[in-house]
């Protein structure tokens, strides 16, 4: 059975342009990907403080409900953006 290769220069083409592709995306992704962490990091870090201070910590209890609601609608945005970089990532680590 015969292979087919593709040339050197194909491959540079290809991988230019997935790298492009990245580049103009991730001008999406990255700042959903960062708000839900940073998100993700207030609602831990509020509930830590009131599990230590106990209820008299009321604006670490609102804390907590804002981020939690920002992390329950932003997570189809930072699956999807997850899922889109994983998948560039992968298709780069195959070329």
């Amino acid at each position: 059975m015969m292979e087919i290769e593709k040339s050197v220069a194909w491959q540079r083409h290809q991988m230019a342009t997935v790298e492009r592709m990245q580049r103009d995306l991730a001008r999406w992704t990255h700042p959903v990907i960062r708000a839900v962490g940073l998100c993700g990091v207030a609602y831990l870090a509020s509930w830590a403080v009131v599990m230590v201070v106990g209820a008299a910590a009321g604006a670490m209890v609102v804390v907590a409900a804002v981020s939690a609601a920002v992390l329950v609608f932003g997570a189809p945005a930072f699956a999807l953006a997850v899922g889109v970089e994983g998948y560039l990532r992968g298709r780069l680590a195959r070329i």
